[in-house]
């Protein structure tokens, strides 16, 4: 199992070549990543966007690069997004790194009816981030508001084939609340305790699931011993799923601004994993990314 993301650059450089198609991609943060990871020997890349912008930020940001990657002139941003899920079916690509096109009009083109890459599942964001021992998973802070249950089932199987991926083959799933004990005037504690029956039943596959927990619980085996929590999942969570965006969206920028913690994120659930990478990660976090997005590719 993949504990860090040392381990997962070096696994990554030892599959197989995968490709990375950037629509949008005359900016300087994506091409950026692309040169690092180019640079690390974990990825090729397919670049769509002004042929012109983007030599011009080639020559800036890595000279030796001019050459490194295949440029596709298209301007147009509809165009260029439109271009990248093509290329995904046309199996000359195998990820999605968002450019400097828009996040909405980036899921646009995946979610088209017609052409895009659905596969009957709901998207949702998986971010990962390494503590002392371990990767662990939190979803979902950037794309489903206020999930329900059927929401939910998709967060965790989401995250669940990211775990697998990363060689996790039973991931201990926590549904986290603001408190362990089910109360019908919190639906999320009550959402927690059917999808742990679910669980139970073998409706949600490939995982253990249990809650409701609060964050102290879930992840640290004192305090669950403290307050008589006994499960298989508290103190033990490979996987924390969030009751809302606003919590797991302030959970993954507190662990990046406040804790300080390397992290990474892909969104799943399409034909082919999807990297939409804010402006404000760092170079590693983009990096990882496109590592993690190769893993589940």
């Amino acid at each position: 199992m993949i504990k860090s993301f040392d381990e997962l650059l070096t696994k990554v450089k030892e599959m197989p070549s995968k490709r990375v198609v950037i629509p949008g991609a005359d900016t300087k943060a994506s091409l950026f990543a692309a040169t690092l990871a180019k640079m690390e020997d974990i990825a090729d890349f397919l670049l769509i966007g002004d042929e012109n912008k983007i030599r011009s930020l080639l020559q800036e940001v890595e000279s030796s690069m001019l050459d490194a990657f295949e440029i596709l002139h298209e301007p147009d941003l509809d165009k260029a997004v439109k271009l990248a899920v093509n290329s995904i079916h046309q199996k000359k690509a195998d990820i999605i790194l968002k450019g400097k096109t828009a996040t909405s009009q980036l899921l646009r083109g995946v979610l088209d009816k017609q052409e895009g890459l659905q596969t009957g599942s709901i998207l949702s964001d998986v971010f990962v981030f390494e503590g002392k021992e371990r990767l662990t998973l939190m979803s979902d802070g950037g794309i489903i508001l206020y999930p329900g249950i059927k929401e939910k089932v998709s967060l965790i199987n989401n995250a669940v084939a990211v775990a697998h991926a990363l060689g996790n083959p039973n991931p201990n799933v926590a549904m986290l609340c603001a408190v362990e004990v089910p109360n019908p005037k919190m639906p999320s504690t009550m959402d927690a305790v059917i999808l742990a029956q679910m669980n139970k039943r073998n409706q949600i596959k490939g995982c253990t699931v249990d809650g409701p927990f609060a964050l102290d619980n879930a992840i640290s085996e004192e305090a669950a011993r403290i307050k008589g929590i006994k499960s298989p999942v508290a103190g033990k969570a490979d996987v924390l799923i969030m009751p809302n965006i606003e919590a797991g969206n302030i959970f993954g920028k507190s662990l990046t601004y406040y804790a300080g913690f390397q992290t990474a994120h892909v969104v799943m659930g399409a034909k082919a994993p999807i990297l939409i990478t804010s402006r404000a990660d760092n170079a590693w976090a983009k990096l990882y990314s496109i590592a993690l997005g190769i893993m589940c590719a």
